[in-house]
């Protein structure tokens, strides 16, 4: 029988297969949403929604941008529940939840967005239901069919599926899909890759500070310190850069008038000045680039240095030169600017403490 014979004979019949399994996959969809829906109830009645018009428009801003990288038509949703706890979870057919307590805590929209694309891909990827099915030790066929059918189970399973969720007890393998592919689409969304790491790392230096006690449903988490480490491998494998400062908005340059000066500015303090011309325009702006593109807070702080050139002093980072003399007339002196920007690095590395940044 030729290869023509046999594409006439089987392509009719995947499409009749498509066309029988198609319905059954929109019902199964549907059975989902209309589960989470039932569980959103019931988180609703625990703990107050929130709907204050400035923080929900925000969350939906960067939700926006994410879903293009979702792979089911679920009909995503970003919610906020007012409660100190710091936390996130997602439901079965993709209503993400925030506590205050998460948004008080997550310090810029990037961050924000790395674990709204954690809890994208626990949603996308069923995660949920396949925990509580792994859970109630009933596959996931069973699962549907105890949920359909509203039997006997319906509560039991309910409230375990609502615990799963609001105690992201899922197990590492889950829990590693979540953080990897959420890093994939932070990416692929544009937003800074290093918020994925940097909002870990602060979950790190949070419990540090407080006394923790194991709940039991963590146990089969991996580490924060672990899920930094995986993550930083990934970036690497993808040739993705960890510029922590753009996802903490830190160390940022910027030139502003001051009286009859320009000033160099970082993270709004001063750190040089010229006077207003253009040369001097010329070299702070010249200076804000630089410092923009090389002053990383993985950068340490030996690689900030005055070189003498041909008899003449440069400061560069790293591989940049950022300025060298002659500088014109009342500009100070390139060991003040180099002191001024260890200064400038100590102060942000303050602000964001655990991470490991010389590796």
């Amino acid at each position: 029988m030729t290869f023509n014979v046999v594409r006439k004979l089987i392509f009719p019949a995947c499409c009749l297969l498509l066309l029988a399994v198609s319905p059954l996959c929109a019902d199964e969809l549907a059975k989902e949403i209309a589960l989470g829906k039932k569980v959103a109830a019931e988180v609703e009645q625990k703990w107050e929604r929130v709907t204050d018009p400035a923080r929900t428009a925000r969350l939906g801003m960067l939700l926006a941008r994410l879903l293009p990288h979702t792979t089911r038509p679920l009909p995503f949703e970003a919610r906020i529940v007012r409660e100190d706890m710091i936390n996130a979870f997602s439901l079965p057919g993709g209503i993400v939840y925030f506590t205050t307590g998460m948004l008080d805590f997550l310090r810029t929209d990037a961050e924000i967005a790395a674990i709204l694309a954690h809890e994208l891909v626990h949603a996308d990827r069923r995660h949920v239901m396949i925990q509580t099915a792994r859970s109630s030790k009933i596959s996931l066929a069973a699962l549907a069919l105890m949920i359909a059918t509203q039997g006997a189970t319906g509560p039991m399973i309910m409230t375990s599926l609502a615990q799963v969720a609001v105690t992201n007890s899922y197990s590492k393998d889950l829990e590693r899909e979540a953080d990897k592919e959420g890093f994939r689409m932070l990416v692929a969304a544009g937003f800074p890759p290093a918020a994925m790491v940097t909002s870990l790392e602060a979950m790190i230096f949070d419990q540090l500070k407080h006394p923790y006690v194991d709940p039991g449903v963590f146990m089969t988490h991996p580490e924060l310190s672990e899920r930094v480490d995986y993550i930083l491998k990934m970036a690497d494998e993808m040739n993705v850069p960890i510029q922590r400062k753009r996802a903490l908005g830190l160390l940022r340059p910027a030139v502003a008038e001051s009286g009859t000066h320009l000033v160099l500015t970082l993270d709004g303090a001063e750190i040089w000045r010229s006077n207003k011309t253009d040369e001097g325009a010329a070299l702070l702006r010249k200076a804000v680039e630089t410092i923009d593109a090389f002053l990383q807070m993985e950068t340490p702080p030996y690689e900030i240095q005055v070189l003498d050139l041909d008899g003449k002093g440069a400061l560069r980072i790293g591989p940049a030169l950022v300025a060298r003399e002659p500088l014109p007339e009342g500009v100070p002196p390139l060991g003040e600017l180099r002191a001024s920007l260890v200064q400038a690095l100590g102060d942000a590395l303050d602000k964001h403490r655990s991470a490991k940044y010389h590796r």
